[in-house]
């Protein structure tokens, strides 16, 4: 019994140190990409954007994530631009940013730098804090 509590616990740690290094590893990224604007040609600048990266065959995307996006372009209106892209049609930019599932959301400021990654669902709530701390005045 001993045993399995001992196996589990290193297991759980073992995931732990996992999710610390990915953060790490996309707050390196996003400190590397601060100063380019690695969606230029893809999304106009002047506000802050959504954009959400998808596959064709992603249930989450369209289940959880499209209607999440939805709200919070009836939230926010015109003071932000939502763009949903396919990842596989951006191979590029997605190996570049380091997205390793769908749904992946990347918020940007109204220069058009890079300022937050969500790896896997993010819902309305997190993306208006996003965009808040990015200085959109959300209400």
């Amino acid at each position: 019994m001993l045993e399995r509590l001992l196996i589990l616990a290193a297991l759980a740690a073992l995931v732990a140190a996992g999710r610390g290094l990915l953060r790490l590893r996309q707050a390196r990224l996003l400190r590397a990409l601060g100063a380019e604007r690695p969606f230029a040609g893809v999304i106009p600048g002047g506000r802050p954007a959504v954009v959400a990266f998808t596959l064709p065959t992603c249930a989450e995307c369209r289940a959880r994530q499209q209607p999440a996006l939805l709200r919070l372009r009836s939230r926010l209106g015109d003071a932000v631009h939502i763009e949903t892209v396919a990842a596989d049609a951006y191979g590029a930019l997605t190996e570049r940013l380091g997205i390793l599932t769908v749904p992946a959301t990347a918020v940007l400021d109204g220069a058009g730098a890079l300022r937050f990654l969500n790896q896997g669902f993010a819902d309305e709530t997190r993306l208006a804090e996003q965009l808040a701390a990015v200085g959109l005045s959300v209400a």
